[in-house]
């Protein structure tokens, strides 16, 4: 059985990972990162759309990267972790401007993998 500190190590370490994959503008690329952290089944509720599934999220991504060239996700501040729950809080912006739209993302992990991601928008969540 793994450690509080191992469980939260992972974690964060999934959390990097899964801003690597919001990054990534290559579908198949971020397709394969994914299928590494995210669960089959991960649902991804955002306030403007509920997706279930690897393949939804991977086409919601690319969708909002080519909608928003030059924007880059970044860490705002530590990713904080407790049990299987983690938040990050984020910035995504273009080089200029990196704080441009700001959130949160809070997850839940189980057996290695993300399973779950609620994302709240600054200023847009309802």
């Amino acid at each position: 059985m793994k450690s509080d500190k191992e469980l939260n190590a992972e974690a964060k370490k999934l959390v990097k990972d899964h801003l690597r994959i919001w990054n990534e503008p290559d579908h198949a690329k971020r397709l394969t990162l994914a299928s590494e952290i995210y669960a089959d089944t991960i649902q991804v509720i955002d306030p403007e759309v509920i997706l279930n599934g690897r393949a939804k999220v991977n086409d919601f991504i690319g969708n909002l990267l080519k909608q928003n060239p030059g924007f880059e996700f970044t860490s705002a501040k530590p990713v904080e972790t407790h049990h299987n729950k983690a938040i990050l809080s984020w910035q995504f912006g273009p080089p200029s401007k990196p704080d441009a739209i700001t959130g949160q993302d809070i997850f839940t992990i189980a057996a290695g993998r993300i399973v779950s991601l609620l994302v709240f928008v600054d200023g847009v969540t309802k």
